[in-house]
């Protein structure tokens, strides 16, 4: 982590063309530190978007969604980034740990903030979402993780149960919009293949011919594709 950030350093100091004598650096001491309820419950968002939009009417639907019991603090840093800080607890643990959040389709990507790192170096491309690993018998429940692992980050899954109703087993992904969506995962037992089926809640807008999200498959290239091109999941 140190040598990355070094390594940072080193490559804007060549981009502004600095060099170590042009700088006069400031201390920063833990006494120069804000209040603790300053910094605290502050999340750095984006739209996982391809086109432009309205931020009146995302900050409108986002405050809907979330239902929040005190007021947000909401600042645009740039063009679809927002820095937002909550004033209770509640707020902030229904938005960080809710979702998956979508704006017209489209993913809300959260990251929480400290307020000292540069909102540049903080990557907002990944979101939670609950699958459904479908038809998987009972004794391959031991290796949900490493099947979810398959297709996003395993965060969480549902303990198997007799008393739960329905033939798949649910788990907690974390996905990265830079890849594509993936609609199945697989086993092999005996040299023999085993292919499950995904089928994502609440999934957001996505694309059924590069399965990338962001925009839907009447916005890919021309957006004229025959149905044997557009996958489902």
């Amino acid at each position: 982590m140190g040598g990355n950030k070094k390594g940072n350093i080193e490559d804007l100091m060549k981009e502004l063309a600095l060099k170590g004598d042009d700088l006069y650096d400031v201390v920063f001491e833990e006494s120069d530190a804000p209040a603790e309820e300053d910094l605290r419950w502050m999340i750095l968002v984006r739209v996982h978007m391809d086109k432009g939009f309205s931020t009146y009417w995302f900050f409108r639907n986002m405050r809907t969604a979330w239902d929040l019991a005190r007021e947000v603090k909401i600042k645009t840093l740039e063009e679809n980034l927002f820095q937002m800080q909550f004033n209770c607890l509640g707020d902030s643990e229904t938005v960080t740990q809710g979702g998956p959040w979508h704006f017209r389709g489209n993913p809300v990507i959260i990251a929480p903030y400290d307020g000292y790192s540069k909102s540049s170096s903080i990557e907002l491309y990944k979101f939670d979402i609950w699958a459904r690993i479908i038809d998987l018998p009972i004794a391959f429940h031991g290796k949900v993780k490493a099947l979810a692992s398959k297709i996003g980050e395993y965060v969480d899954s549902e303990p198997s149960s007799f008393d739960f109703e329905g033939n798949f087993f649910r788990v907690r992904v974390r996905l990265d919009v830079r890849n594509p969506l993936k609609k199945a995962t697989s086993i092999i037992r005996g040299g023999e293949r085993e292919i499950f089926a995904m089928k994502y809640e609440r999934l957001l807008d996505w694309c059924q011919v590069c399965g990338f999200m962001g925009h839907e498959f009447k916005e890919h290239g021309d957006g004229v594709h025959p149905p044997s091109a557009r996958d489902t999941i």
